[in-house]
């Protein structure tokens, strides 16, 4: 059952530069981060600056998903915040906004997408590759003209119910572009990329898609691209998206790849 993650709250005395109240949680998260200026170090240290948007953090063996935000009074700095797993329902807790698409309950474009250069630069640290997919529905645009947004909203739901089913919970997984999804697969080759894909489809097929009386097949397009070490947000977005309009053009296949 899903339930309302509870904020953590860290207090650091400013003139003192260190912590007058803590959290086990913090601890164990921050190992070894007593002061202010340490913790300041560490946020910059893991690309973390940005308040209000979720981080990808690696302690202990473990990954997990976070988002803070900090409140400085005029003595005291409050760090504040929460960790994401998937039973876990969050309604803007700390004042995140667009944690979770309203319509689908997928990640939000913008935290995807913070997720995405996070998993660039640990590409680029660690030689570890990642895959990103971009998904499409095809003929959705058509859907919404025959039968109206609301069947165009449900087909989204439903496609969207699926992949969470058949993606695991160290992966992300977000609405792109209004009719897209984003999915990064961390630490997974062009095999398991295939797999993961082969997986999703034969869900689908035991999915009756049915709307007011009406029913319908659901196609989807695939643009593929493995994770590279000189990589920008930008160049993989590129070539996944420029995966995706070959994969949509093609009458053989509906997975493209560019490598």
């Amino acid at each position: 059952m899903s339930k309302l993650q509870e904020v953590k709250t860290v207090i650091f005395d400013k003139n003192l530069n260190r912590i007058i109240q803590s959290d086990p949680i913090f601890e164990a998260l921050f190992e070894n981060i007593y002061t202010l200026t340490a913790l300041n170090g560490f946020l910059a240290q893991n690309s973390m600056l940005d308040e209000k948007f979720l981080h990808k953090l690696s302690m202990g063996g473990k990954e997990y998903h976070l988002c803070y935000q900090i409140k400085d009074k005029d003595e005291t700095f409050e760090f504040q915040f929460f960790l994401l797993s998937d039973s876990w329902f969050v309604v803007n807790p700390t004042g995140c906004y667009d944690l979770y698409d309203q319509l689908t309950g997928l990640m939000t474009e913008k935290n995807v997408l913070s997720l995405l250069k996070h998993e660039i630069k640990r590409t680029a640290r660690d030689k570890a590759q990642s895959t990103s997919i971009i998904i499409d529905i095809k003929h959705l645009k058509n859907i919404n003209e025959m039968f109206g947004y609301l069947a165009g909203d449900y087909v989204l739901k439903e496609v969207s119910r699926v992949l969470k089913e058949n993606t695991r919970g160290s992966d992300a997984l977000g609405r792109f572009k209004g009719d897209k999804f984003f999915v990064i697969l961390y630490k997974t080759d062009a095999h398991g990329t295939m797999q993961y894909i082969q997986k999703f489809e034969e869900a689908l097929k035991h999915v009756n898609f049915s709307f007011n009386d009406f029913n319908f097949d659901i196609d989807l397009s695939y643009g593929v691209t493995l994770s590279k070490e000189s990589d920008t947000i930008h160049t993989l977005i590129d070539r996944a998206h420029k995966a995706l309009v070959k994969a949509k053009k093609s009458h053989t296949s509906n997975i493209e790849y560019l490598l």
